[in-house]
């Protein structure tokens, strides 16, 4: 508990919040686990804790992010392959919350069916939370923290059926969301190209050094771009995105490195098992989230599953960062990148 503590006043910190530690600690205590916390909420407050202005790559705020992956590599319990199985696919039914969100509501109680705030249960569903009900605790713009309840957490009218199965997926891909995506990519410097694969050749991203670009001359890729991403032109929309998502998770954790406008930092050398767990957790959870089952589906239940398996020491932070990253990607299309990393986004809608 001390580390997801210390997690939640990182992102307290990037969220320029001054009053959220005493809140978050309010909340501990209700929860009797001010015992765990207390002393970091403690050690922040008397150091006269500051908000400082977001930026990823400064060595204080990057410090404070790596709380989360320090929670993750020393604890055996997220650490334990079947575990880690259930949190992404948790993560992955919760579609209307971030996945950091997702993330603190698995931490409080994995069992959650559905959650709302009481103002949100009495508006849409007549409900109000019982009178020893205990809350749950999210982070939400423009206010330190929001408290939401599960649904067996409340009373009053029937609620409808699809609250208890809200996760149906449908198999199927709005082709905006492929080309938003597409063209968010290329706003990042990586040129998407779909061109004919081999048999058993899913597609890939690289790094265009000058060695690549002679290489592919045929597909004449942007002088602007510093990656290239390939995806099979006889693949169905579906397999595409998942293809796509797949290799934007290597780039975006920096499995290939990152260049001087990169928001992402430069992760290259680890080992393959890591990498390939981290671009498939994040191919699992953007696909699964927009309703889709992919191949990472398989990749999941196969390779991570097993009674004593354990996960790679992969990095939870960059994960789940990606997949929300990614999903912004496809809301619509960026004049200039989201994130930069040496000043604040100023993006606009075309």
């Amino acid at each position: 508990m001390y580390r997801i503590a210390k997690w939640l006043v990182s992102l307290c910190r990037v969220r320029q919040k001054g009053h959220c530690l005493r809140v978050l600690y309010g909340f501990w205590r209700t929860m009797d686990r001010h015992d765990v916390a207390v002393s970091f909420f403690y050690a922040r407050l008397d150091k006269g804790f500051t908000m400082t202005e977001y930026d990823a790559n400064s060595p204080t705020v990057k410090e404070e992010l790596n709380a989360l992956d320090e929670m993750f590599a020393s604890s055996r319990h997220y650490r334990n392959s079947g575990e880690f199985c259930e949190l992404m696919k948790f993560i992955g039914r919760f579609t209307k919350y971030s996945p950091y969100n997702c993330l603190l509501l698995y931490t409080q109680n994995p069992a959650v069916s559905y959650v709302a705030t009481p103002n949100q249960w009495f508006k849409r569903f007549g409900r109000f939370p019982k009178q020893d009900a205990r809350p749950l605790v999210i982070l939400a713009p423009q206010s330190p923290v929001v408290f939401v309840y599960d649904l067996k957490d409340t009373e009053g009218k029937p609620v409808p059926e699809k609250l208890f199965r809200p996760y149906v997926t449908d198999g199927q891909l709005n082709k905006s969301i492929f080309d938003k995506t597409v063209h968010n990519a290329l706003v990042h410097g990586i040129d998407v190209r779909e061109i004919t694969l081999r048999h058993n050749n899913g597609g890939g991203a690289m790094r265009l050094t000058p060695a690549s670009r002679k290489a592919f001359r045929g597909l004449n890729p942007s002088p602007l771009a510093e990656f290239m991403i390939l995806l099979d032109r006889n693949d169905v929309l579906e397999d595409k995105y998942s293809v796509l998502v797949h290799e934007l998770g290597h780039i975006f954790c920096g499995h290939l490195g990152n260049t001087e406008e990169s928001w992402w930092p430069d992760r290259q050398g680890h080992d393959k098992s890591i990498v390939e767990a981290e671009a498939e957790s994040i191919a699992f959870l953007v696909c699964r989230r927009k309703g889709l089952i992919s191949h990472s589906d398989k990749y999941l239940s196969g390779y991570l599953t097993g009674p004593d398996r354990e996960v790679p020491p992969v990095s939870l932070y960059a994960i789940l960062k990606a997949t929300k990253y990614i999903e912004d990607m496809a809301q619509y299309k960026w004049i200039k990148p989201k994130k930069t990393k040496h000043k604040k986004n100023e993006n606009k809608k075309e």
